[in-house]
C-alpha cells in the first residue's frame, strides 16, 4: 500500500495552497501515513507563524508526538457516531489527536461515553440532530476534511424508512459536503450482500444508496461493505445470547443455513482508519469479512458452547418466521414499539441467500489489516458475562463437550 508524503515536502515548491485547507496528504500524514523527511527545511521550522498557513495548509498545525494530546490536523464528522461502528471511528481518530464533530439525536446519557474519545476541547457535540435537517448537516461537515457516515437501518420502524435512510440520506450528505468545499475524504459504510438483486429491501436500498454516493461524491467517496460485525455492542452474539436466556428454544429459519462470515469490529474500524492513508483507497469500495465462513446454525451452536448453555435451537420454516414478522412489522411501523430484528420480513427474505466474502474484490489485504477470528480470544470475551452464576461458572461447565465447538469451515 502506497504511503502518502507529508503534506510539507508537497508544497514546499507550491506556495498557492489556499489558506486554511490542506489535500489529502495533509489528512494521510496526520493519520498516521508516512510523514515528510525530518530534513526539509518546510517542516523542521521550530517557530511556526501565521504565515506558515498559507504555505503548509493545516499541517502547519500538525504538532506532538502523535496521541490523543497532539494535534494532527484532522477534524472528522462522525455521522451514526452512537452507533456500533461510529464510536469505534470515533476513539480511533481521537486517539490520533484527531479533532471530533458528533452530531446525534439520541439521550446525552448514550453518548457521553463519546465525549472523552478525544483530548480536552477536541469534541464538538451537536445535539438533536437530524438527517431531515439540511441546515444542520451543512453545518456538521462546514469545517471538516473527514466525513465518516455510519447512519443505517437494520429495520424499518414508524419513524424511518429504508429508502430515507439509505438512499436519501446519503444524497443529502453529499450535497452538503459538495457545498462546504472542505471534506478531503468521505467514508460511507454499506453492508456485505447489498445487491439491487438482493431479496430484501434493506439490501437494495443500499446498493442504491452506494450509487447516489457514487455518483455525487466520485473518487473523493470510499465505500466499505463489512459482513455482520461482532464486538461489545453488537446486535449478532449479544441478540443470540438473550433470546436463548428468554426463551424455551431458539427459532432457526429454515434450519439455519444461511452462510455468514462475521468481522470484528476492531479490524473493520482499523482498516477504515488505514484507508485515509492512501491515495489508492480513493474512489474504491473495500468488503471486509472475517477469517471464518459459519452458518447461522454454527453461530448458535458456538453461543451456545460459550454461555454453557444446552444447544435448544429448534427450526422453523421460513413461511411461519415471514408471518409472524408481517406481524411485528405492522406494529413498528404504526408505533414506538419495535420487534425482534430477528423477525423483520427483511430479515427472515435475506436468509435465503449466503453472505460471504466474493471473489475478485478489494478487502482486508489491500488495507494492511489481518482481520481476527470472532470465536476466540478478545473479539468474544463479552459473551461469557451471560453464564449462569459468573463468568467462570454455568450450567454445563463440567461438560467436556461444552466450549469445543469450533467453526467447521474457513473463509481460507
Amino acid at each position: 500500500m502506497n504511503r502518502l508524503p507529508g503534506l510539507g515536502q508537497q508544497l514546499c515548491g507550491a506556495l498557492s495552497v489556499q489558506q486554511g485547507t490542506a489535500g489529502f496528504g495533509a489528512v494521510a500524514v496526520a493519520l498516521g501515513g508516512a510523514g515528510a523527511s525530518a530534513s526539509n527545511p518546510c517542516v523542521t521550522q521550530q517557530h511556526r507563524h501565521a504565515s506558515d498557513l498559507a504555505i503548509r495548509g493545516v499541517d502547519a498545525l500538525k504538532s506532538g508526538p502523535g496521541g490523543r494530546s497532539s494535534v494532527s490536523g484532522v477534524t472528522a464528522t462522525v455521522f451514526g457516531c452512537s452507533g456500533f461502528l461510529g464510536r469505534y471511528l470515533a476513539n480511533a481518530i481521537g486517539n490520533s489527536g484527531g479533532q471530533l464533530v458528533l452530531p446525534y439525536r439520541c439521550d446525552d446519557t448514550d453518548v457521553q461515553h463519546l465525549r472523552t474519545m478525544g483530548d480536552l476541547g477536541q469534541v464538538v457535540m451537536l445535539p438533536e440532530f437530524s438527517i431531515r435537517d439540511e441546515v444542520a448537516v451543512k453545518r456538521a461537515v462546514s469545517r471538516s476534511n473527514v466525513v465518516i457516515n455510519c447512519v443505517g437501518a437494520e429495520q424499518e420502524t414508524w419513524n424511518y424508512g429504508f429508502e430515507e435512510v439509505h438512499i436519501e440520506w446519503p444524497a443529502r450528505l453529499a450535497r452538503a459536503v459538495k457545498e462546504a468545499g472542505r471534506a478531503q475524504r468521505v467514508i460511507h459504510v454499506s453492508c456485505l450482500g447489498a445487491d439491487a438483486g438482493a431479496p430484501s429491501r434493506r439490501l437494495r436500498t443500499k446498493a442504491a444508496g452506494e450509487e447516489v454516493v457514487r455518483s455525487e461524491l466520485g473518487p473523493l467517496a470510499t465505500i466499505f461493505r463489512p459482513a455482520v460485525m461482532t464486538g461489545t455492542e453488537d446486535r449478532l452474539f449479544n441478540t443470540y445470547a438473550t433470546m436463548a436466556k428468554r426463551l424455551p428454544f431458539f427459532p432457526l429459519i429454515d434450519g439455519g443455513a444461511t452462510r455468514m462470515q462475521p468481522v470484528w469490529v476492531r479490524d473493520v474500524s482499523a482498516a477504515i482508519i488505514n484507508s485515509l492513508k492512501t491515495y489508492e483507497a480513493l474512489g474504491q469500495t473495500y468488503t471486509l469479512a472475517g477469517p471464518d465462513v459459519m452458518t447461522v446454525a454454527q453461530q448458535v451452536a458456538f453461543m451456545y458452547a460459550t454461555i454453557r448453555e444446552r444447544n435448544a435451537a429448534l427450526p422453523i420454516p421460513s413461511l411461519a418466521a415471514a408471518a409472524l414478522a408481517k406481524a411485528w412489522q405492522w406494529v413498528g411501523t404504526r408505533s414506538p414499539l419495535r420487534g425482534p430484528t430477528m423477525f423483520s420480513p427483511d430479515y427472515v427474505a435475506e436468509m435465503k441467500g449466503d453472505y460471504v466474502m466474493p471473489t475478485g474484490v478489494l478487502g482486508f489485504d489491500a488495507l494492511d489489516v489481518a482481520p481476527h477470528k470472532v470465536t476466540e480470544g478478545l473479539p468474544i470475551e463479552y459473551l461469557r458475562h451471560y453464564r449462569a452464576g459468573g463468568y467462570d461458572f454455568g450450567t454445563l461447565a463440567d461438560d467436556p463437550a461444552v466450549g469445543a465447538f469450533k467453526p467447521s469451515s474457513s473463509a481460507r
